[in-house]
């Protein structure tokens, strides 16, 4: 895709996101999604949980860091969300992350699998058309995509760090919806999650390029020396782009995990003692 066409796709799209509190939980939403009849779909801030510092308050992460936040603040948090958001606990789907790009088909079967049951295999996106299931990504830096086909009653949801992005993991969610329902990437309502954005994401110079040569256009500006500052948000746009998505159908949310401490939890501003938000989605 040639930088001047991306730049014309780009002004189709919508930019901007949602915030609001229900239970003194704090939810970002595309209003596209948001205005849909057949799912339910957010972002979590990480306020309104019960986790003390450095994973106040509401850490939805089990285990990640040292020292660890006891899985029981954990299973709370994940409560308090689920009555926050409306969602029932018991139909909570979670990724099994490896930085990947692998997606894995779920339904009613797999709820509870990384909670109350064993975890997924290794996957960084999930698709279903169960509406029984809660989907659920981890986050605290790294990208999120939000799917919804409203004609065969479909979603997805996925978590994409720089190696997901690279490898095209919103493509992968969308030809696993395709394979798997009969998905038209047309009729698909696509959005991104909160993540660090250009000005806060410093990478080296030879990443940089591995972007541009993948996706053909600018994805990063000059930072230090030896360094560029990279765009997650124009790769993400680009493989939904070339999926066949329309650009009406995409949302950019420009919402950088690294700027808002309030709001939200940033990998790379807490030097990895931090927790992490979750992205779902649902089916109604």
């Amino acid at each position: 895709m040639r930088q001047t066409e991306y730049e014309m796709l780009s002004a189709r799209m919508r930019h901007g996101y949602e915030y609001g509190e229900k239970g003194g939980v704090g939810f970002f939403h595309a209003a596209s999604l948001a205005a849909m009849p057949g799912i339910t779909h957010g972002f979590t801030a990480r306020k309104g949980g019960v986790s003390a510092p450095p994973y106040d308050t509401l850490n939805l992460a089990f285990g990640k860091t040292e020292p660890l936040d006891p899985p029981e603040n954990v299973r709370r948090n994940f409560e308090i969300f689920c009555a926050a958001a409306g969602l029932p606990y018991d139909s909570l789907c979670i990724i099994n992350f490896e930085h990947g790009t692998n997606v894995v088909a779920v339904s009613g079967t797999d709820c509870g699998r990384g909670f109350a049951r064993e975890p997924l295999p290794p996957c960084d996106g999930l698709v279903t058309n169960d509406p029984n299931v809660t989907l659920i990504t981890s986050h605290a830096d790294c990208g999120a995509f939000f799917l919804y086909d409203p004609v065969h009653h479909a979603v997805g949801a996925g978590h994409a760090g720089w190696k997901g992005m690279l490898g095209r993991i919103g493509r992968n969610l969308i030809e696993t919806m395709r394979r798997e329902y009969g998905s038209v990437p047309e009729d698909i309502i696509a959005s991104n999650g909160p993540c660090i954005c250009r000005n806060c994401y410093e990478v080296d110079e030879a990443l940089a390029a591995q972007f541009e040569a993948e996706f053909g256009l600018n994805c990063s500006v000059p930072g230090k020396p030896g360094k560029r500052q990279l765009d997650l948000e124009i790769p993400a746009a680009v493989q939904l782009l070339e999926a066949g998505v329309r650009p009406e159908n995409i949302t950019l949310m420009h919402a950088c995990t690294f700027e808002m401490p309030d709001l939200l939890f940033s990998h790379r501003r807490a030097r990895g003692k931090t927790g992490d938000m979750a992205g779902f989605i649902k089916l109604a």
